[in-house]
Formats: C-alpha cells, sequence, structure tokens
C-alpha cells in the first residue's frame, strides 16, 4: 500500500519516494501531440500544480520516472529547457515595481538553471522574451505557468490594483505569442478564466481545454480511478466506519463525486479523498482549506441566499464574459468549485452544488454569515431547536425562529420569500432534521418538508409586505398545502403529518399549524 501524496505537488517525489501516483499519462501524451498553447481552469486543490510538475519532467526527458506508466514507451523521450514559473511565488502584494522586480527575479533564477545569465533587468517583456531565445539555443522552449490569474483574483474586489496586476501579467504573457517560433509547448493553469479580450489579447491563440470533453478529467479522480488505485483502502475503511464496502463506496461519492466541467464527465475531488482515506471519517476537506476572501465580499454584497445559486440554467455565453470589469458572483462559484456543471443539453447548462461536501460545507458558511453567533454557542442554539420541533413545542421553536430572523445584519437582509426559504433551510439544515426545500409535486413546489422519525411538517412561507394581512397570509398558506396536496407523497410513511404557514419579514414572524 503506497503513501498518500497529501500537499505533495511534486510528480518527481511523488515516484521516487513511493507515493501513489494516479496515472494521468494517457491524457498528457493525448494533450502534447494534439497542439502547442493549451489553457485549463480548475479550483485550488484539484490537481493542476502536479500536472504541470509532470508535463515538466515529460519534457525534460525524464523518462525512468514514468516506468509503468501509460507515457513510457508512448512516446519519443528529447530533453526541453523548461521554464516553469508558480506565480504564487511572485511579490504582487504591494507595488506595481515590486511586482515587477519578483516576476524578474524569477525568470532570472531560471537562466540560471541553465547557466544564463540575462542583461534585461528592468522589463518582464524584455527580461521573459530574453530567456526564451537564449534557452532556445539548446531546443525549442516549453512554458509551465501555474496560477497565472493570483495576483488579478487576490484584489478581484479591488478593481484598481486588479487593472494594474492584469495590465503587467498582460504584457508578460505576450511575449509567449510573440516568440512562437522558439516555443515547444506551452501550457497556463489558473482557477479563473479570464475573458481573452481583457487578460489574452496578446495570447490568443491558447487553445482552453477547460470546458473540453477529452481533458475534462485531466484532474480530479474518475469512478474508475477511484476503484482502482483505492482498492486496497476500501476494507479496512468501511470496517471503521461500520459499512459494507458497497455501502462505503456509494456514500463516498455522495460525498466527494459530483465535479464536472461538461456535464458528462464527472470526478472526485483528490484533495479530499487523499484526505478521506488517510484520516477514514467524512469531512469537509475541502473546502476547510479556505474560502477566498472575494467570495466572502461577493456573498454580502450580492446578499446571496441558498435559492440564488442551486440549479441555474445558464448559457455557454456564461462562461466567457468573466473580468475585472465584470463580475457574476454564480461564475465565480464555478469557478472556484462551489458550483459545476450537472447537465449540458444544446449549450444550455444547470450549474449545482456537486457533491454533498460542497453543499453541507457552502450552507454552513452562509449560516456563519447569516446567523450573528460564535460556532460553540450557534451549536447549542440550533440544538435546541431541533428538540423544540421534534418534541411539538412550538412555541418555544416559533419563538426561538423569530429571535434569528430579528438578530440577522441589515447589511446582508433581503425583503423577499426566496431570502427567508434560505434562512429557514440553512436553520434546518444545522439541525441535523432530514430535509427538502422546494419540492416539486405534480401539482406544485413545496417550500420546505422536515421529517422526524414519527411526524412529516409541511411548510410553506409567505412573506409579509408593508399592507400585508397577516391572518389572510396564513391561511393562504395553508389552503395552497391543503388544495395542492403537497401532503400526498407522505401519506404512506404511516407518521402524523402536520402543515405549517409563516408569515415573515425583517420584523415579524407569525405562524400556524393544523
Amino acid at each position: 500500500m503506497k503513501n498518500l501524496p497529501i500537499g505533495i505537488q511534486t510528480f518527481e517525489e511523488i515516484i521516487n519516494n513511493n507515493y501513489l501516483y494516479i496515472d494521468k499519462t494517457k491524457q498528457i501524451e493525448k494533450l502534447i501531440n494534439s497542439g502547442k498553447y493549451f489553457f485549463l481552469s480548475r479550483p485550488r486543490r484539484f490537481g493542476k500544480s502536479l500536472l504541470l510538475s509532470t508535463l515538466k519532467e515529460v519534457f525534460s526527458g525524464n523518462k525512468e520516472l514514468f516506468k509503468g506508466l501509460f507515457i513510457y514507451d508512448k512516446i519519443k523521450w528529447e530533453i526541453y529547457p523548461v521554464i516553469h514559473l508558480d506565480v504564487t511565488s511572485f511579490q504582487y502584494n504591494d507595488t506595481l515595481e515590486i511586482f515587477n522586480d519578483s516576476i524578474i527575479e524569477k525568470l532570472n533564477r531560471t537562466a540560471q538553471l541553465y547557466n544564463h545569465k540575462l542583461s534585461y533587468t528592468k522589463s518582464v517583456k524584455s527580461c521573459f522574451e530574453e530567456l526564451i531565445k537564449k534557452l532556445s539555443e539548446q531546443n525549442k522552449v516549453v512554458i509551465l505557468i501555474d496560477e497565472y490569474d493570483k495576483p488579478i483574483v487576490d484584489f478581484i474586489t479591488n478593481k484598481e490594483k486588479a487593472t494594474i496586476n492584469r495590465n503587467l501579467l498582460r504584457d508578460f504573457y505576450s511575449v509567449i505569442k510573440a516568440n512562437d517560433q522558439y516555443v515547444k509547448f506551452a501550457f497556463l493553469t489558473g482557477v479563473s478564466k479570464f475573458s481573452k479580450v481583457s487578460l489574452f489579447s496578446g495570447l490568443n491563440n491558447l487553445k482552453d481545454i477547460t470546458m473540453n470533453s477529452e481533458f475534462s478529467t485531466i484532474c480530479g479522480y474518475t469512478q474508475e480511478e477511484f476503484e482502482y488505485y483505492f482498492a486496497d483502502r476500501f476494507e479496512e475503511t468501511a470496517k471503521i466506519l461500520g459499512y459494507s464496502i458497497e455501502q462505503l463506496k456509494a456514500e463516498v461519492k455522495l460525498w466527494y463525486n459530483g465535479y464536472s466541467w461538461d456535464g458528462i464527465n464527472k470526478v472526485y475531488n483528490p484533495y479530499s479523498i487523499l484526505n478521506f482515506f488517510q484520516d477514514k471519517k467524512f469531512g469537509n476537506y475541502w473546502f476547510t482549506t479556505g474560502t477566498p476572501t472575494f467570495l466572502v465580499e461577493k456573498f454580502i454584497a450580492n446578499k446571496i441566499t441558498v435559492t440564488d445559486v442551486s440549479n441555474s440554467k445558464v448559457s455557454d455565453f456564461f462562461f466567457e464574459k468573466f473580468d475585472v470589469d465584470n463580475i457574476d458572483y454564480k461564475l465565480l462559484l464555478f469557478q472556484t468549485g462551489y458550483l459545476t456543471i450537472k447537465e449540458n443539453y444544446r449549450d444550455i447548462y444547470i450549474l449545482d452544488y456537486p457533491n454533498n461536501e460542497v453543499k453541507n460545507s457552502y450552507l454552513v458558511y452562509l449560516a456563519s454569515i447569516y446567523l450573528p453567533k460564535e460556532a460553540d454557542q450557534l451549536k447549542v442554539y440550533i440544538s435546541e431547536i431541533n428538540y423544540y420541533l421534534e418534541n411539538k413545542q412550538y412555541e418555544d421553536f416559533f419563538g426561538s425562529l423569530k429571535s434569528i430572523i430579528s438578530s440577522i445584519p441589515y447589511t446582508i437582509k433581503r425583503e423577499d420569500e426566496a431570502y427567508y426559504h434560505s434562512v429557514f433551510y440553512i436553520i434546518m439544515l444545522l439541525m441535523g432534521a432530514k430535509i427538502d426545500i422546494e419540492k416539486l409535486t405534480s401539482k406544485g413546489r413545496i417550500d420546505g418538508v422536515i421529517e422526524y422519525e414519527d411526524i412529516i411538517y409541511i411548510i410553506e412561507i409567505k412573506h409579509i409586505k408593508e399592507k400585508s394581512n397577516i391572518n389572510n397570509l396564513l391561511n393562504t398558506a395553508l389552503t395552497q398545502i391543503k388544495e395542492k396536496e403537497y401532503f400526498a407523497p407522505y401519506l404512506a410513511k404511516g407518521k402524523e403529518i402536520k402543515f405549517i404557514a409563516l408569515a415573515v419579514n425583517d420584523n415579524n414572524l407569525e405562524y400556524k399549524i393544523c
């Protein structure tokens, strides 16, 4: 049983130190034989850096590292000089001059690896061009750039700073196309896919394989890879967790599979899978590595709710409009891995949460914004609410709901039903109750269903507007449940069924239950 390469992104280290490597070289072989200039966008912790490290070893001619892997006898092994840059190592947080000098320093370090010294010391364009030309004296040059967009994404809510960094990077990347005759292969990766006009106007010959079905599984683990490479860990892990092997595989799939960039091929999150088998317990591994601060600011600025996000329909044009001047929060959520493509039909895409880890973590994260309580206090508070509802202590339950709604910060409140659906859904999720929100039936859409061992609650929520008659709103909600027979799918369960009507706004919450 090989060691798990958690946090290790260097191909050579993985191979030489008996770490598990999921063989992606079949797709790599196809990639390097199908073109010259490529771009790939994937979320953080999804294997982009390892992919570039693997490409570096391929083009460095280190054949013996690939013994036993698909590519070993499939290509003509040749040594090329490689410019491998990790943009996260650039100093871009301060002045433009420091950013400029940081890039030049990294280029000089690469030159030194090949026993060259660069004469240009001020201009990133001149320095980069000189490096390419000098290295090409040995052979055509391979250029690998990891996290190409980091200096822009980190300042996505600071338009001035983001624009300054973008402009410098645009000049820098334009050198690649201008020196085409010296370049063997170029590959750029990042989290975000900026529009070609904004960042790649000087490098508009890149082939974007982000949503290409041929390379949709080049990062992440397919179902086949998961079952093959982790087979020796199933029995022990299943025993510890009290599952059969088949139950374990089904549960892991719900938690960590589901990412797709074409709506057809799905992959597991590699970081979460490795940590799951290391710890032998389910956890929110990928999510807890850090939510980008710009997403936090977007959540608050756009007053995002649960129902704003899931099952969103978009066209193919949606994926091409990202720029500093035009930021769609759903596109941010897609590019950063919180949403994925669930379906694709004639260039219409359905975006939704990829799996349980992301969905549950995302909702809990929203709860930390919605509910102004410390984590330990929140856990106790929600536990009490759950107890009240399960034990039919309705005055205490609805009193607690009202307290939560009145305590939500004004900066994120919205006056519409979808907003209150989201607040209610998040609370129920934290309670650990079995809940469905906006459940479709043959006669309509139920706002919420909560199910306990001996009782089921059918919930309809109405928004109290300025001149609303609250009693009429509550009666309308109850009538809607009865006339549309929202209860019908649950009759066969033999449990008590109760109808709850909620009338709610910023200042008030009224209810009827029958």
